[in-house]
């Protein structure tokens, strides 16, 4: 039997009893052979490394050892090995898991389903109420001039304590990508508990999802699901691609 065969029967642990008697044989008398067996044993060592730093450093001493020492093995079997580590290197660095390489990615999930939520408020219609400091806020807004709508919502809500303005302040700094002043918006907003609820709970399981809280945002998306019909369909789709 070929020695490559043999040692991935020893890997599998699936010698039968003659085998092993030659396995132990070439141990104890081969030193190419005993090399080749502790080099691809430190494969497996590779393999369920989670620290990437550690990882590095045993991929280098692998390929040093690999490089500076004789081998039994063909260049196919040395191909085989090595790019079985390499691809395992990649995956960690790229921050997944060897378990789990399909974890959902925060950024798109949010990027996909985000957008600034319609005004439902103060329509814009050229005549009417035009002088109101709501109009030119909502103005701003649907011109998509939102860092100047934030500032307007944000001085309107201290005069007038309307609670569907932290929801377009929010909104408004969503669309701005400034997710961290947001959310406590998103979050007062939601003690109000007015007309308006339900899309202020979806958007800010948004802006946790962007801000990788994936818990408190499964949480929202639970009680849309189960409470809502505003973007119901969107937050059982979420749920699935975040479990």
């Amino acid at each position: 039997m070929e020695h490559e065969e043999l040692i991935d029967k020893y890997l599998q642990g699936t010698l039968s009893e003659i085998e092993k008697e030659q396995f132990d044989s070439l141990l104890e008398n081969s030193s190419i052979f005993s090399k080749n067996v502790a080099l691809i044993e430190n494969l497996k060592v590779v393999a369920g490394t989670e620290d990437r730093v550690a990882l590095r450093k045993q991929m280098a001493v692998f390929e040093s050892k690999i490089d500076n020492e004789p081998t039994v093995f063909s260049l196919l079997a040395y191909k085989k090995y090595i790019v079985a580590a390499s691809i395992i290197l990649l995956a960690v660095i790229a921050g997944l898991t060897f378990f789990n390489p399909f974890a959902a990615n925060t950024d798109q999930l949010y990027a996909s389903n985000f957008e600034p939520y319609k005004n439902v408020v103060t329509p814009i219609v050229r005549g009417d109420n035009e002088d109101s400091d709501e109009f030119k806020a909502f103005t701003l807004y649907e011109n998509k001039n939102y860092k100047d709508a934030a500032v307007q919502f944000e001085a309107l809500f201290t005069v007038t304590q309307r609670s569907y303005l932290l929801l377009y302040q929010a909104n408004a700094l969503l669309a701005d990508n400034q997710i961290k002043k947001a959310i406590p918006l998103l979050e007062k907003h939601l003690s109000y508990n007015d007309e308006l609820s339900e899309r202020g709970r979806w958007y800010l399981a948004l802006a946790y999802i962007k801000e990788k809280r994936n818990e408190e945002a499964i949480i929202l998306l639970n009680e849309i699901v189960q409470n809502g019909s505003f973007k119901k369909g969107s937050a059982e789709i979420l749920l699935k691609k975040l479990n």
